[in-house]
């Protein structure tokens, strides 16, 4: 294989050596200043032609073929190498400058490829093998000093007409695009021409610039190809004509003539190359706007017939046929992503195809193909939610339908995502018989089609939504056990459930011809206006109250009213929804539970006095009666000790320990008396009472107790400084069995009005489920015995940050 790789690129080197050789041959026979320089040489073109479209490995070619004709015409081998040199050098500049620098295309079609094989192939890279090629001839002896510059310009000016007549020639015949169904007129225009310049350069006298007009027709009508065609046959025409004596260039001296004669074949290369490349351009960019226009009308049709279509399936169908018709491309088909699983794409009913019967077997395959996420074109859209191109489907290994296609004829594939946000809804796939390269403004438009009938999709998913709420919303308002109205600005019924209606006694069609305010109560009516009003205003968005509504029958009913407003598109809200529950017979069970609380909490009151009552006359007589019975033995066993002179030791002890247990005995029986009702309270009041409990809490619990009391003695009656202390005592009693605390502090106030008690400590503090636990007691107690008085308890605390309990109590006086 490699064997025959060198060998094929040895036959291209010796077959384009050969070609160069005759090229040379043909050229030498406008050579009149020295027997191997030419005023117009063919080899530069070709030479430039091949590199620029079989590469620069051909160079050894233009070498070789350069070195035999110049040594075969009598030059010194040294010489001969020298020039094959320089044309070498040429050539590989121009087209290493050309393919790497100015991203030149060998078609010719654009003005600036043309200009840029005049600037750097023709005028700029010729100055090497015309500089080498003189300086190889004058060091072998071939051409003296003197002659020089005028043998440079010659070589010079050969080679350039060579590269602006010969390389555009090859050039555009090899790359250019053909212009079909014009032969005749190419024929035609062929035959003019050749006619013209003959009768032209028959006349030494005649405008030779006349063919310009045939020239121009050429670029017009057959662009760079017939352009570099007419040119080269004007320029064989004119260079035979000149050398055989006839036409206007050869009239001057020898060197006008070159001049003139160069002149005009440049300018007519040129310039018909340039116009040929401008109005290739035009045409291109013509062709680019009508592309572009046919893909802005593409887009708008689709979302004309996305908006009008009546479902997304319509909208899909149409767009489907918008884009083959526009495109050209004449199969369409739609994937839907499976709703049970969003990495499954499924194959619809939603296809466009121009009818071609070849196309069924693929249509069979696509409709049995299921593709999950990143298989095959329509899984890769899917996968990474852009559209994708594919040059040859038949090709691509990860086209499940690969087969199908190349049975169908199909090559090339283009598919889309419709997406709904970031999701991705559908995939839609075309595909042409042709292998088409991608076009960037074609996919743009696609992505924009697909957001358009994302938007179609999002619209009917919306609109289903809306029906399913509709049809909930109409189920629970029809059916629900709560009694549901809308009213109006005017407070006028609008629409009303069947709970409702029974609930008032009115039917629906009575309800419409009355206001709220016709069927409430008068004395809740200012309260419900109010809260309308702020609900109208836009102050508020919804209020709760319960009011009592007058029924047909004229009996009174409580209810549990909530209205809100409804939304509106602007503006103030011209609706109103309320959710109505009649509370009568809660309202009757609350007046019941209340009226049974008040019996209770009075019951509570006067059992509390009676225990209060009971306490103090069972304290009163354990002190008198058990204190005098104990005093009057403590008196007895003093005067037996004393009558019994001279006892013994052991008797004397033991009257001792009597008197000592007696002594006992009576504290005892003060502290009992003291905590059943303390004697201070009701002989000193309530301020005497808190300092001397709280010094009893400090000596019997070793926590320092801190009082801060008012200024004389607060006033309040004897009950509520008996309700007041005992709420202290339990306070008291728990700070000593739950807080673990070093310190309390108690504060007493008085308003003109109220008493407020403050028992602080810095124990653990309280956690939130202890203050609402329905086992303590204590505290239950404590809020049932400010209750009575209508006093109010609250505690607060934070674990590790101590509790606080606040008494607030009218006072009563």
């Amino acid at each position: 294989m490699q064997m025959t790789h060198r060998l094929r690129h040895v036959l291209q080197i010796a077959a384009f050596a050969a070609a160069y050789f005759a090229a040379a041959r043909v050229g030498l026979l406008a050579a009149v200043a020295q027997p191997v320089v030419s005023s117009a040489w063919p080899p530069s073109g070709l030479a430039l032609a091949a590199l620029l479209l079989l590469g620069l490995r051909l160079w050894p070619g233009i070498a070789l073929g350069t070195f035999l004709l110049n040594w075969t015409a009598g030059v010194s081998a040294v010489g001969a190498a020298g020039i094959a040199t320089g044309n070498t050098l040429e050539a590989v500049a121009a087209a290493w400058l050309l393919t790497r620098v100015v991203d030149f295309r060998p078609s010719l079609e654009r003005v600036r490829d043309v200009i840029a094989l005049v600037v750097v192939g023709a005028l700029a890279s010729t100055t090497l093998s015309a500089t080498l090629g003189v300086a190889s001839l004058w060091a072998s002896g071939a051409v003296a000093p003197d002659a020089l510059r005028r043998l440079w310009f010659v070589w010079w000016s050969g080679d350039v007409l060579g590269d602006v007549l010969v390389a555009p020639l090859l050039l555009t015949w090899v790359s250019a695009g053909r212009t079909a169904g014009r032969r005749l007129e190419a024929a035609g225009m062929l035959a003019a021409l050749l006619l013209l310049t003959a009768l032209l350069l028959r006349n030494p006298l005649s405008y030779v610039y006349a063919v310009f007009p045939l020239v121009v027709w050429a670029a017009l009508r057959f662009r760079s190809r017939g352009t570099a065609t007419a040119t080269a046959v004007v320029a064989t025409l004119t260079i035979w004509y000149t050398l055989r004596g006839l036409g206007p260039f050869v009239t001057s001296t020898p060197t006008e003539n070159l001049a003139l004669l160069q002149t005009f074949l440049g300018l007519t290369a040129v310039t018909g190359l340039v116009l040929a490349a401008v109005v290739t351009e035009r045409g291109a960019a013509e062709r680019a706007l009508e592309r572009e226009v046919a893909l802005v009308r593409l887009l708008q049709d689709v979302a004309v017939a996305a908006n009008q279509a009546q479902t997304a399936e319509h909208a899909l169908q149409s767009s489907v046929a918008e884009v083959c018709r526009v495109s050209g491309w004449p199969v369409g088909h739609v994937y839907e992503v499976s709703p049970d699983d969003p990495d499954l794409l499924r194959p619809s009913r939603i296809w466009h195809d121009d009818g071609a019967p070849r196309h069924d077997s693929f249509r069979r395959a696509t409709e049995q193909t299921t593709l999950r996420r990143g298989l095959g074109l329509p899984g890769r859209v899917l996968a990474t939610g852009q559209p994708t191109w594919i040059v040859d489907v038949t090709q691509d290994a990860n086209f499940m339908r690969r087969d199908a296609a190349a049975a169908a004829g199909l090559r090339a594939g283009l598919a889309f995502p419709v997406t709904v946000g970031a999701e991705v809804a559908a995939v839609l796939e075309f595909f042409s018989p042709d292998a088409v390269a991608p076009n960037a403004a074609l996919l743009d438009v696609l992505r924009h089609i697909g957001t358009q009938l994302g938007r179609v999709i999002e619209r009917e998913r919306a609109a289903e939504a809306l029906r399913e709420r509709e049809a909930l919303l109409g189920a629970v308002f029809d059916q629900s056990a709560v009694g549901i109205a809308v009213i109006d600005r005017s407070a006028r019924f609008i629409r009303s459930n069947r709970a409702f209606q029974e609930m008032i006694g009115y039917d629906a069609r009575e309800l419409r011809s009355l206001s709220h305010v016709d069927i409430t109560y008068a004395e809740d009516l200012p309260q419900n206006r109010e809260l309308m009003a702020e609900l109208a205003r836009g102050t508020r968005s919804s209020y709760t109250f319960e009011k009592r509504y007058c029924r047909k029958d004229g009996r009174l009913i409580w209810a549990h009213v909530t209205v809100s407003a409804l939304p509106a598109e602007a503006g103030a809200p011209q609706r109103f929804v309320g959710m109505v529950e009649d509370v009568t017979e809660r309202k009757a069970a609350e007046a019941e539970l209340h009226r049974h609380r008040a019996q209770l909490r009075g019951l509570a009151a006067r059992l509390e006095a009676a225990r209060e009552a009971e306490r103090a006359r069972i304290a009163r007589e354990i002190h008198d009666e058990l204190g005098q019975a104990l005093t009057a033995l403590k008196i007895d066993v003093l005067w037996l000790k004393k009558r019994v002179l001279e006892s013994p030791p052991e008797l004397t002890r033991k009257l001792d320990g009597m008197t000592a247990i007696i002594d006992s005995t009576a504290q005892g029986i003060q502290r009992v008396a003291a905590e059943l009702r303390p004697s201070v309270l009701d002989e000193l009041g309530l301020r005497a009472a808190i300092e001397w409990e709280a010094r009893e809490f400090a000596t019997r619990t070793g926590i320092e107790c801190r009082v801060e009391l008012p200024e004389g003695q607060p006033a309040v009656d004897a009950s509520r400084a008996t309700a007041v202390f005992r709420i202290f005592q339990e306070a008291l009693t728990n700070v000593a069995r739950h807080a673990a605390a070093t310190h309390v502090l108690v504060r007493l106030g008085m308003t003109p009005n109220a008493l407020d008690l403050t028992v602080a400590d810095n124990g653990r503090g309280i956690r939130e489920g202890a203050l609402h636990d329905s086992r303590s007691l204590g505290l239950l107690g404590m809020r049932e015995r400010a209750g009575n008085f209508h006093g109010n308890v609250t505690i607060t605390g934070n674990p590790g940050a101590g509790t606080i309990l606040t008494l607030t109590m009218p006072r009563g006086v």
